[in-house]
């Protein structure tokens, strides 16, 4: 879904998250505090998974862990400039050399977390799903989280609602044979340097322990709403194609063909219905809502299938 760009000052914010951004010494400092209507304060990682993140060397990418400052979290990174900001629009920012390096990076630290990393440093599922979870419950929230829970509700009907409920319980409940994970990867959080491999992403706030493949479903969820906004083909929007196709085939170079297909389309689904969840809740009602809740039922039935497979470049 279409968010307003950073301001010039690079402060922004909806109610769930505030970020600014600022030079600092070689790079940037990014400044996260919790929004006016966030159910839980931000976190930073505990001793142990700092140690255990810190000690890690991923391919191509650095994971940058955060500093906690009173109620923020203060991120030192190379630069200002999110991959997120070519699903609004090309960037200058963004050349596609280091767009594919900083994603190609990013598949291959978070399967190397997967596999060097203590499951039982993290002690709970993916806050992601568990705050869809609880939304689905009770129904109601601040801005326009009641009027899409209507809609969505009314969209899917109680089969899939009751699904995707399950799901959201096995993440949260289900966690004997989990792996450890980021939790929460975004490409608003993979950062690009001034080389392929100087790019970082920001690590440590939501670690969890899950599914293997959760991560890069979570991911894979992201590039489902950027393609559909390529196909909205929204006027004022100045969006290539190729930024989009050149984006996931370095996330799979990088990552590598899932082992849990399954666990990755579920966190694909997912990650789709949250954002709607936190568009609605935390900026307010949007029409592209209704489009979203057409596309969550379709992505449910296939069990989020349709996120694994590589489209043709036009």
């Amino acid at each position: 879904m279409t968010q307003p760009a950073a301001s010039a000052a690079q402060e922004f914010a909806t109610g769930f998250l505030r970020t600014a951004i600022r030079p600092h010494g070689p790079g940037h400092l990014w400044i996260r505090r919790p929004g006016d209507d966030r159910p839980v304060p931000l976190s930073g990682p505990t001793a142990p998974v700092r140690a255990a993140l810190t000690a890690l060397r991923p391919r191509g990418l650095r994971l940058a862990l955060p500093e906690v400052a009173g109620d923020a979290l203060h991120y030192q990174v190379p630069g200002p400039v999110p991959v997120a900001k070519l699903c609004v629009g090309r960037d200058p920012g963004l050349p596609p050399r280091l767009v594919a390096g900083a994603l190609s990076g990013t598949g291959a630290a978070l399967r190397l977390l997967h596999t060097a990393v203590p499951a039982d440093l993290a002690v709970c599922g993916p806050p992601g799903p568990a705050r869809l979870a609880s939304w689905m419950d009770a129904g109601d929230g601040p801005r326009a989280a009641r009027a899409f829970h209507t809609v969505v509700l009314r969209r899917l009907g109680t089969a899939r609602w009751n699904l995707v409920g399950e799901w959201c319980r096995s993440l949260a409940t289900d966690l004997s044979g989990g792996v450890f994970l980021h939790g929460a990867p975004g490409l608003g959080s993979v950062v690009v340097g001034d080389t392929p491999d100087g790019g970082c992403l920001l690590s440590g706030e939501d670690v969890a322990r899950g599914p293997a493949d959760f991560d890069l479903g979570w991911l894979l969820g992201e590039f489902v709403e950027w393609r559909m906004t390529l196909l909205r083909r929204t006027p004022g929007l100045d969006l290539d194609p190729d930024d989009f196709h050149t984006a996931l085939d370095a996330l799979a170079e990088g990552y590598g063909a899932p082992a849990d297909p399954v666990a990755a389309g579920r966190a694909a689904v997912l990650r789709v219905f949250t954002h709607a969840h936190d568009f609605a809740a935390y900026m307010g009602w949007h029409p592209e809502l209704l489009e979203y809740s057409v596309k969550i039922a379709e992505l449910i039935d296939d069990e989020g299938a349709q996120a694994l497979a590589r489209p043709a470049r036009p």
